[in-house]
């Protein structure tokens, strides 16, 4: 038992989380701001540090129109892999007001350094030393 749990012990753990949902995408995964159905604004977020950088200045009239169809929050969970994040932005109320956007950018910046100061863990087998974390930028 004592040697069950040792290799336990040595076995690899990557935490991999934060790095998967910080990072950049490839064109076909990039989220299309719309403004209507068939009304595309010609801007497109390629990674979350982006998509929040956009959030700051897209129409209004795109954040309420895509926080209606839940389509940040589907984005967020199946393309990025955050799940907890979509929860949150599923919970702001959309309007046609600053407000919205001043929600969305607090929620999103504050995910964000959630993310980058997520802890290092270190970890070793037989052969190797595994490293992860939050990527920093």
């Amino acid at each position: 038992m004592h040697r069950k749990a040792q290799q336990k012990k040595r076995g690899i753990e990557i935490n991999t989380g934060a790095v998967r949902v910080l990072r950049a995408l490839r064109e076909e995964e990039a989220f299309y701001f719309h403004v209507a159905v068939g009304k595309p604004t010609g801007e497109n977020a390629k990674s979350l540090s982006d998509f929040s950088e956009k959030i700051k200045s897209i129409e209004l009239e795109s954040l309420a129109f895509h926080l209606q169809r839940k389509d940040f929050q589907n984005w967020i969970k199946k393309t990025l892999g955050d799940p907890k994040l979509a929860r949150r932005i599923g919970k702001i109320r959309p309007s046609h007001d600053d407000n919205l956007r001043r929600k969305m950018c607090t929620t999103i910046e504050n995910r964000i350094k959630e993310l980058r100061e997520a802890p290092l863990t270190l970890s070793s087998s037989r052969n190797f030393v595994v490293a992860s974390g939050s990527p920093t930028s």
